[in-house]
């Protein structure tokens, strides 16, 4: 093999590679990610990126709760979620970057 068709394949396999992180990426997105409330209060919702969707409580699990309380609960699952959500996207990335080497 020539010099021109080993940059020639080089150049395909980068480009075949950010295709596949590219898609990957967008693929994360949009992707939405569900966390149960703690003390079984109900459940929140992020999009691919963290990005708040949806809280939903259980009436009869709030009702035993005060307002601080379930604040930090809903706070806490919602700081989990997004966290999770990064991570997901971050790992499908690498995922993708490594099986087109």
């Amino acid at each position: 093999m020539n010099t021109e068709e080993s940059v020639y394949n080089l150049a395909k396999e980068i480009d075949a590679r950010v295709a596949a992180v590219e898609q990957a990426a967008k693929t994360g997105e949009a992707l939405p990610l569900m966390r149960d409330i703690a003390a079984g209060l109900g459940t929140v919702t992020v999009d691919g990126l963290g990005g708040l969707v949806s809280v939903d409580l259980d009436r009869g699990a709030v009702a035993g709760q005060t307002g601080a309380s379930l604040a930090g609960h809903v706070l806490c699952a919602i700081a989990g979620a997004e966290s999770a959500a990064a991570d997901r996207r971050k790992a499908m990335i690498d995922d993708a970057a490594r099986e087109n080497r």
